[in-house]
């Protein structure tokens, strides 16, 4: 069952952030950084790239965080609103410096699936080695023009970056 997202409110800036409130009183920040660089800024694709990025807002990085089924239904409903424009694409990379990267990564690939972004693809790809890897994914709507070229850089950025 979906839950109800919580309300959220654009701040803009370099980042895009989106910030939203819950019911635990700690206040998150969606950002979407951009990313271009990571696949060559010559790309035609560069300027659409975005690292989306989910953080306790300042202040609020310390406190217990509980289980809240309202963040994912509310991070789709950001994601939803930032995919206006069909050549944005998002990059998710899993954070792993406590080495649950691969939990977060079968969380990230759980919530597409669950709140399933209609008309949208979703590429995974590693970075590393047999012992560290990083895990990432790519989302785009199915009629970005720089599909193929988006993954075809997905690939080259994996093979050049893992050992």
């Amino acid at each position: 069952m979906k839950e109800k997202a919580y309300e959220f409110a654009f701040l803009g800036g370099s980042d895009s952030a989106y910030i939203f409130p819950t019911r635990f009183g700690i206040t998150y920040e969606v950002r979407f950084k951009p990313s271009g660089y990571l696949f060559g800024d010559e790309q035609p694709f560069a300027d659409s790239i975005f690292e989306v990025v989910l953080l306790p807002a300042r202040g609020d990085a310390d406190k217990e965080k509980p289980l809240d089924a309202r963040i994912p239904s509310t991070v789709a409903a950001i994601v939803k609103d930032f995919f206006i424009q069909k050549e944005t694409v998002l990059l998710y990379i899993c954070e792993d410096n406590d080495g649950r990267g691969a939990v977060r990564n079968r969380k990230f690939g759980q919530w597409f699936n669950f709140y399933k972004l209609e008309y949208h693809f979703k590429f995974d790809f590693t970075i590393g080695s047999a012992e560290e890897q990083y895990y990432n994914s790519v989302i785009g709507r199915m009629d970005n023009p720089y599909k193929n070229e988006i993954i075809a850089a997905c690939f080259e950025l994996a093979e050049d970056n893992s050992k």
